[in-house]
């Protein structure tokens, strides 16, 4: 299709500007990156995890893990309906990625000492601190970049959250044989690495 000379030199310079090597040299935008890697890797090694020890250690029929992600997904609709809409307006989405980190790390650590309690106590803390965490995440990765490089920046995102997702599904079910209940206890590290990391975010500004 024929462009005007005007239109062809600044479509050549978005798409210049939305290149692989140009979105890396964005501030903050590597570190947001190995955040999106962590998060996922840390998420993966549950979802893998615990099915096999809601089976095999908890000794849960397929109704009850059933039944236990039912309510788990209830309280993700609360917390990030109702309730985020709420805390959102008093505070800043970097405060509520470092506290929601905080709280989610504390949902894997429950469920080491393999008590059902425990494990519905921890669906709570799974609820508020993904539903806190994850929205308010994507909002602050929204402010790297301008803006026709906010799809190229989402696109690179999601890679490494696939990539995570991989190492972390092959990951989680070795290390399940290996060490049983103790791979939560990696996943919540590894969340709270991301805690730690987060105060980072308080660096970025809005580039709109």
């Amino acid at each position: 299709m024929w462009l005007p000379e005007s239109k062809q030199v600044s479509t050549a310079e978005d798409e210049e500007q939305r290149s692989f090597k140009n979105i890396l040299k964005i501030q903050h935008v590597k570190y947001m990156f190995v955040l999106y890697f962590l998060i996922f890797l840390g998420f993966n090694f549950f979802y893998t995890a615990f099915p096999v020890h809601a089976s095999t250690t908890l000794l849960w029929s397929p109704a009850q893990l059933g039944f236990y992600f039912s309510v788990l997904s209830v309280l993700m609709v609360l917390v990030q309906g109702p309730l985020l809409s709420k805390i959102g307006s008093r505070f800043s989405d970097y405060s509520l990625v470092i506290f929601g980190s905080l709280i989610l790390s504390f949902h894997f650590f429950l469920l080491i000492p393999s008590i059902v309690t425990l494990a519905y106590v921890s669906l709570l803390f799974f609820a508020l601190g993904n539903g806190l965490m994850w929205p308010s995440y994507l909002s602050i990765l929204s402010a790297c970049g301008s803006k026709n490089q906010q799809g190229s920046i989402q696109g690179l995102g999601t890679s490494f959250g696939s990539l995570a997702s991989i190492i972390g599904l092959l990951a989680g079910g070795f290390l399940y044989n290996v060490i049983g209940s103790f791979t939560f206890l990696i996943a919540g590290s590894i969340i709270f690495i991301v805690f730690i990391l987060s105060f980072q975010s308080r660096k970025i500004k809005s580039n709109e």
